[in-house]
């Protein structure tokens, strides 16, 4: 993978780092023994000079842990100034990828998990010293500023590129649900070069060039009102599909900032929904059924099925009426939760 692909990928996972910052205190002055730890744990910033590089320390029982742990206090640099949403992050890889992450794509992201393994590691970061000391291994690992910022800086003029293109592609169109998702995308692409350009300016310790002011606002703008030209009408497949799942997916439609109409006649876009249960196994306490939930989305101007969000899972309960409650509550939260993330999928990978 080229490294210039690594650096929009680690922006994501920034938030939900668990790792605990171990002694980087600097200006240690006691005299190293056969047991101390090295010098340059005590002092980092002696060993590597801090306008040169950005650094951190960690000691483990294994080298690989002290390895692992020092990259997550690097991470951690980070993620006290930027807090990265995991949605975006997952918008993000559906505009490059399509949905499919490839292995090479997940060892080069700062992993938003406690256990960073040693493929994966931030960007242009490398172990800087590792020592074992008795049975404690310790390691400095860090970025070289000056570098790193030019890879970040040439990662965000890609970027503003794309953005100008998914803008001007949007003004061509005359869908109003193709407008629409290139909106959302250079919103999308705006968002994470917000994210780089704070965090190459913690590398270069704020003193990187500034590319322009940001265009997410204009940008948001922009989508509230493609949104307000693409109305939804909600339908159901069959009279006998619960009103209150119906009602659901209106509701979230409007969360997602759409705006929901009774008339078909008025629509750009359709949600049919369709649910249907069925006896699952039963046991001598309890009773069981499957339930699938399909929402198809349809561009009305075209005629043309864009995605359908699908969902099944198994409910129990005491007794018939608490079995289909569980059952209609549980496809309630799938349309909250899991198809509104869908929809900006959906959007997102629209002409890819």
């Amino acid at each position: 993978m080229h490294r210039l692909d690594r650096v929009v990928l680690s922006v994501f996972v920034l938030s939900g780092l668990a790792f605990g910052l171990t002694g980087c205190s600097g200006g240690a002055t006691a005299q190293q023994t056969a047991s101390s730890p090295p010098n340059w744990f005590l002092s980092p910033d002696e060993a590597y000079s801090e306008s040169r590089y950005l650094t951190a320390v960690s000691s483990a029982s294994t080298a690989q842990a002290a390895q692992d742990k020092a990259f997550g206090n690097l991470a951690r640099i980070f993620e006290a100034d930027i807090q990265a949403s995991q949605a975006l992050r997952e918008e993000y890889e559906e505009v490059q990828r399509g949905g499919n992450v490839t292995q090479s794509q997940q060892d080069t992201r700062m992993i938003t998990r406690s256990d960073i393994r040693s493929n994966q590691k931030l960007l242009n970061s490398e172990v800087l010293e590792q020592q074992q000391v008795g049975d404690t291994y310790y390691a400095m690992v860090g970025m070289e500023r000056q570098e790193t910022v030019s890879i970040y800086t040439e990662e965000i003029e890609t970027n503003r590129r794309k953005i100008k293109d998914y803008r001007a592609t949007a003004q061509q169109t005359e869908n109003p649900i193709t407008r629409l998702a290139f909106l959302q995308k250079a919103l999308v692409f705006a968002k994470v070069n917000d994210r780089l350009v704070t965090q190459r300016n913690i590398v270069a310790g704020g003193a990187a060039p500034s590319t322009g002011a940001s265009p997410v606002t204009a940008l948001e703008k922009s989508v509230r009102e493609a949104q307000a030209a693409c109305p939804v009408v909600v339908q159901a497949a069959s009279d006998d599909i619960p009103s209150s799942i119906v009602d659901q997916v209106g509701a979230t439609l409007e969360t997602a900032g759409f705006r929901v109409v009774a008339s078909p006649e008025e629509a750009i876009l359709e949600a049919r929904v369709k649910y249907n249960e069925r006896p699952a196994l039963e046991s001598r306490d309890q009773e069981f059924l499957r339930w699938t939930l399909a929402i198809e989305l349809t561009d009305r101007t075209i005629q043309q099925t864009l995605e359908t969000f699908t969902t099944e899972q198994r409910a129990g309960a005491m007794s018939e009426a608490a079995l289909k409650r569980r059952a209609h509550n549980g496809a309630r939260r799938a349309v909250e939760n899991d198809f509104s993330t869908f929809l900006n999928q959906t959007l997102l990978n629209i002409n890819q």
